[in-house]
């Protein structure tokens, strides 16, 4: 996925005829630095990525899903226990459970050792909604506007992501949380940016 990253940016950035500059201007974020990211030259942040993401109008689901439908198929996706892509979401191991293009819902498990906003480059948001849940260990939730909370396994919190948030480990030990992520309200499967996955 992260040698795939740079090459799917470069494509939604086109195919909305986007300049670097222009995306720079758009996402806050320098084109010197888009340009390193699209040539896998450098790996961004999550909170550098979100703000790509931001600026280029797209979700997560437009940027890792993988498959498209053919007409008449129905969305069914299955994985076994360990499988799924991995890859790192703000200084947090994660794996990408089920990642299609036609589907609404991004789920993860995601285990957090961050403990200080500053480690995962602070509060960040993203379009559509997020629903989170303890599995193991303890979650502090900060969401702007609130007080941070405190989450223990089997605790749960559905919110709007485009508010901007971040997942910090409660104990020096972690937490294991999953997270499934909706995409935006009125966002289709043919609106996304048709890319092939490698």
């Amino acid at each position: 996925m992260t040698e795939e990253l740079g090459r799917r940016l470069r494509v939604i950035r086109e195919g909305k005829g986007l300049s670097l500059a222009q995306l720079g201007e758009l996402s806050g974020v320098p084109a010197a630095s888009l340009s390193r990211i699209e040539n896998n030259k450098m790996s961004p942040t999550f909170g550098v990525l979100s703000r790509v993401m931001m600026g280029l109008d797209i979700d997560w689901t437009d940027l890792v899903g993988r498959h498209h439908l053919a007409p008449g198929e129905r969305l069914t996706s299955f994985t076994d226990a360990g499988e799924g892509q991995e890859t790192n979401v703000r200084q947090s191991k994660a794996r990408v459970l089920h990642a299609h293009d036609a589907a609404h819902l991004l789920p993860l498990i995601a285990d957090v050792h961050a403990r200080s906003l500053e480690e995962v480059g602070g509060l960040n948001g993203h379009k559509g909604e997020e629903f989170c849940y303890v599995l193991s260990g303890t979650l502090v939730l900060h969401m702007e506007g609130m007080p941070p909370r405190v989450m223990r396994a089997g605790a749960s919190a559905l919110f709007d992501s485009s508010t901007p948030h971040a997942y910090l480990a409660g104990t020096q030990a972690g937490t294991k949380i999953m997270i499934v992520v909706l995409r935006a309200y009125g966002a289709s499967p043919e609106e996304s940016v048709q890319i092939e996955s490698g």
